[in-house]
């Protein structure tokens, strides 16, 4: 038999010289993207910098047009120029008594209270005779209702729904919005 000799070796030289020129050729491209997507954007981020700058001092730089004429305020009559009244509200620190709230969160109801009942028509909202009812009692969450039966100063009464509702430590006073 005859032997033939077979060399693998100069031939996997080559191929390792080739697996190297192609993989150093990639890198350099992968590289090139990368450097391109990082310019790209960061002319973007510059643009929106210089865009949100200009916002700023446009802001700054506002200023609230003086009207020539006073606007009407009565939309029944346009051609009003009168301020209509505003309600006498109750601001001694004084508030009604019941209920199952604590002063200060009465105290802040009381004021949602009298500004709902002067949008319902009261006149001047006032602690004495007012009334506090539980409509509903504290929840599993502690969420409770009332009525709060308010006097409007001149004999007549406004009924007004509180609903009070503990979040994190502080009780959430909201007055339901009498409908039209």
């Amino acid at each position: 038999m005859e032997s033939t000799n077979y060399n693998p070796e100069p031939q996997q030289a080559g191929t390792n010289k080739n697996r190297t020129i192609i993989i150093a050729v990639i890198v350099a491209i992968v590289l090139c993207c990368c450097c391109l997507v990082t310019v790209v954007g960061g002319y973007y981020m510059y643009q929106g910098y210089v865009q949100a700058q200009q916002a700023v001092e446009e802001f700054q730089n506002f200023e609230i047009p003086e009207f020539p004429t006073p606007m009407p305020f009565d939309q029944t009559d346009p051609n009003s120029e009168t301020i209509p009244e505003v309600p006498n509200f109750d601001l001694t620190g004084e508030v009604p008594a019941g209920g199952l709230a604590d002063d200060e969160t009465r105290l802040t109801a009381w004021f949602s209270v009298q500004l709902i009942a002067a949008i319902s028509g009261c006149e001047t909202p006032t602690v004495d005779g007012t009334s506090i009812n539980v409509v509903q009692q504290p929840d599993a969450s502690g969420v409770w209702v009332e009525e709060w039966n308010v006097n409007c100063g001149n004999g007549s009464f406004s009924p007004q729904k509180v609903t009070f509702t503990p979040e994190n430590g502080i009780v959430k006073v909201e007055v339901e919005l009498p409908y039209p």
